[in-house]
């Protein structure tokens, strides 16, 4: 799993408990259902509901999923629901800020929720598969735009692909996968997720199956 075994540090940490809690109980989910459902195991659960561990991206995405929510309402709990002919506007330097052991994430259109597309500026640092977990899959499709720095992608059935500035790529996010850099410089990239039902696929992989 890539969940970050600390305490959380901030209000914004607590909340997602908090939240977590609410809307597990909401759709009448017991501990071990949601980890069914998930694959996220029941302790991890519960650790992140008492505030005693963070939950990383991929999970928290793959638990928005699962209980119906956007995932930006772990975070602004007054999103607005999609609706025809809404639109959000994300200026330079906006975004929901989100720091993972994957990368730290500017959520763009964070006042929308139940979207079809998760779009992100993130900014990725790691050099190595430990320090993020192993790659990890979930359903949907991603959409990859390098804005600046270099990045490599690794995946489960592809060698590393080293992708320069101005580079893209678009894959099945069911495919495992991880962002890293070839020497820590950081690389920020435009991420764009779509939204799948399907949970069936949605699995970490570990760092030795590369």
């Amino acid at each position: 799993m890539a969940q970050l075994d600390r305490p959380p540090t901030d209000d914004t940490d607590l909340c997602i408990g908090t939240r977590l809690r609410e809307f597990r109980m909401a759709q009448g989910y017991s501990l071990a259902k949601l980890a069914a459902v998930t694959g996220i195991s029941d302790a991890t659960l519960s650790r992140v509901e008492n505030a005693q561990t963070l939950v990383s991206a991929h999970n928290l995405y793959i638990l928005s999923q699962a209980l119906n929510v956007d995932i930006t309402a772990f975070y602004e709990p007054a999103a607005h629901p999609i609706r025809s002919g809404i639109r959000s506007v994300s200026r330079a330097g906006e975004g929901r800020q989100i720091d993972t052991a994957r990368f730290t994430s500017a959520v763009l259109a964070a006042d929308l929720s139940n979207k079809k597309m998760h779009p992100a500026i993130d900014v990725v640092t790691a050099t190595a598969l430990d320090q993020v977990g192993g790659m990890a899959s979930h359903s949907g499709e991603e959409f990859l735009l390098v804005m600046e720095g270099v990045l490599v992608l690794h995946s489960e059935h592809y060698a590393p692909l080293r992708l320069n500035a101005g580079d893209s790529i678009y894959f099945d996010a069911g495919m495992a996968h991880a962002y890293l850099t070839p020497d820590g410089t950081p690389a920020r990239i435009l991420v764009v997720n779509s939204s799948e039902p399907d949970l069936g696929d949605a699995a970490p992989v570990s760092s030795s199956s590369s």
